[in-house]
């Protein structure tokens, strides 16, 4: 079984997050697909007949000569429109919820040695749905200004060139405040400046492993997407200008083509980007719980308290 509870320096923070998907793996994303799948298809479907307004227009453009008939075929669909773009907004916010959630209840439900399937984790995310929720709704005055804040300094300074390595420090720093925080907020039952509390007091204790390890990953995973998205990129850039005779004769052919190519990469996209992203995710997770057990030696302490049941 893989233990949680275990104080970590830098390298065992990455080492024991593969560790944990090459115990754990296939059973979590088994469960993570089962509660998130059909949400990701459907984000993917809204996708389709939203950017299916601009590709009408665009085509609208090409064949009549009219450089307004892309405005105009807008304006004309504003309803649909506005309603997909709202209901694409509510999908991409449960999506973040759900994503960022499944993680610490899988977690959760390792720390407690209990069986990781479905209905424990669903009991679970039904029992927390409320802080969850909460948390949310109060990080929308608290935290989303003072991260916003923290961005626009860094990027005004990257004009004075210290900017462009505190970038490289910035984003992995707030990751793992957002995700300690979230993580002691949802776990415990405590107050929301109790989990900030919290998160500030473990990233000061072992700042540079928790940071350092937070990058590598955010890396990592970068990469992976980068690669998986820019090889059926090229593929399909070389197919579509393969025969540049026929592209000359028939531009909506060209522009059809690209519509799919770009339409591949965003379903591919999205589908690894999220996928990925729970190796971020548990990575942080395991953080926590290195944090808590540098704090609070659950470990010790369970095993004293083991050895006095056995006594008795």
């Amino acid at each position: 079984m893989f233990q949680l509870y275990k104080k970590r320096n830098f390298s065992s923070l990455l080492n024991d997050t593969f560790a944990f998907f090459k115990v754990e793996g296939k059973n979590y994303f088994k469960n993570y697909f089962t509660i998130n799948g059909s949400i990701i298809l459907l984000l993917i479907v809204i996708l389709y007949f939203f950017s299916q307004l601009f590709i009408d227009g665009a085509f609208a453009s090409l064949q009549s000569g009219n450089e307004n008939a892309f405005l105009e075929n807008l304006y004309s669909n504003m309803a649909m429109f506005v309603g997909f773009g709202t209901f694409l907004l509510l999908i991409i916010i449960l999506l973040s919820i759900l994503n960022y959630s499944f993680p610490i209840a899988y977690l959760y439900l390792v720390s407690q040695n209990k069986d990781r399937n479905f209905e424990n984790l669903w009991l679970y995310f039904k029992s927390k749905m409320g802080r969850i929720v909460l948390f949310y709704c109060i990080s929308i005055v608290v935290m989303i200004p003072i991260i916003g804040i923290t961005i626009l300094i860094t990027v005004l300074s990257i004009f004075l060139i210290i900017g462009i390595p505190l970038l490289f420090l910035i984003f992995p720093l707030l990751t793992s405040f957002v995700s300690l925080t979230y993580c002691h907020f949802v776990l415990e039952n405590g107050s929301y400046f109790d989990a900030i509390r919290k998160s500030i007091t473990m990233l000061k204790n072992n700042f540079w492993n928790y940071i350092g390890s937070t990058f590598i990953m955010m890396f990592i995973v970068q990469t992976v997407v980068g690669i998986v998205t820019l090889i059926p990129y090229f593929i399909g850039i070389i197919n579509l200008f393969s025969n540049p005779n026929a592209i000359e004769k028939n531009e909506q052919e060209l522009l059809s083509g690209i519509y799919i190519l770009v339409l591949l990469l965003f379903i591919i996209a999205i589908v690894v980007n999220y996928t990925l992203q729970n190796f971020i995710l548990v990575n942080q997770g395991i953080i926590y719980f290195s944090g808590k057990e540098a704090e609070e030696n659950t470990t010790t302490r369970n095993n004293i308290d083991l050895i006095g049941k056995n006594d008795d």
